[in-house]
């Protein structure tokens, strides 16, 4: 059992020292996340006492136009509004060495229902 400690520590102490020769200067593309250009906000269904966080996933193409929403966690009475809010949103696509590319974007609604009684 000692041995094999030994020998994970030796191999740790390889690896995070540099004793194994890396690849040749591998670099990553630059890649720039989509933005949003302008968002709407979703309005709390008057039918609704629900709350919590809607979770979506909006699919864009390379020009930044939503072509598809999928519900990553939904709430029955509140994920229609936070559907229609998003397909709303304008974005900028992201852009891989330059060049823009198709990409997915979670966004989450935060639905709190209205307050209407005095204030403590």
């Amino acid at each position: 059992m000692r041995s094999v400690l030994i020998l994970i520590y030796s191999a740790l102490l390889m690896i995070s020292t540099g004793a194994f020769p890396q690849k040749a200067n591998q670099e990553t593309p630059p890649f720039e996340p989509p933005t949003v250009v302008s968002a709407t906000e979703a309005v709390y269904p008057i039918r609704s006492v629900a709350s919590g966080t809607v979770v979506l996933e909006a699919a864009l193409d390379d020009g930044g136009a939503i072509t598809s929403v999928r519900v990553v966690r939904g709430i029955p009475s509140l994920t229609e509004e936070a559907v229609r809010a998003l397909r709303q949103w304008k974005f900028q696509p992201a852009r891989l060495n330059n060049h823009p590319i198709a990409s997915k974007v979670p966004v989450g609604f935060v639905f709190v229902p209205p307050s209407f009684g005095p204030r403590r």
